[in-house]
Order: C-alpha cells, then structure tokens, then sequence
C-alpha cells in the first residue's frame, strides 16, 4: 500500500522537558486544525535528554509548508516555540508504503 501524503519529521533540543511536553500539546491541538492535517505524532529520546521528535502526517507538501509559516505567528503554537533551544533537523518524507 502506498501514499501520497507527506511525512514532516521536526528533531529539537529543550532545556525544561517538563514545560516542553505541556506546551507541545497545547501546538498539538492548534496545528490539528489546520488545512491538510493528518496526524502528529510526539516522541522523545530515550538516550539524548531534551531531545524531541515529532512526526507530523500532512496531505500534501504544500499543507506541510503552509503549516510551517503559520506555526511561526500562531500564539498557540508561541510557547512550544520558546522551550526549543535547538532545532536539529526539519525535513519532509513522502510517506511511502506501509504494512
């Protein structure tokens, strides 16, 4: 099975983990109202401390990029923002196939 949907995959660093899961589902909530949303998907490291990923699941690569405008002035989105002290990686995957 494939898809044509786009996988967003965000790596960063935080300083205060605790401010940062609280914060993140708060961005969680507003991103899932925007236009092309799918799915997120919050995960932390288990060897690096302060290390987080997030797995975004978007209908097309266009979403994903109006997505990441929006996220830059949405004061929803401001407080996970300001727990970042890194971001490390921000690309974009086309989903490919599934089992």
């Amino acid at each position: 099975m494939t898809s044509d949907n786009i996988l967003e995959l965000a790596v960063c660093i935080v300083i205060d983990k605790p401010a940062a899961l609280a914060a993140r589902r708060r961005a969680m909530q507003a991103v899932s109202r925007y236009p092309g949303f799918i799915s997120w998907r919050a995960v932390d490291s288990c060897e690096t401390s302060g290390m987080l990923a997030d797995l975004v699941e978007w209908e097309t690569l266009e979403a994903a990029q109006s997505a990441g405008d929006r996220v830059r002035i949405d004061p929803d989105f401001a407080p996970y923002a300001a727990t970042i002290s890194a971001v490390m990686l921000v690309q974009h995957f086309n989903a490919g196939q599934k089992i």
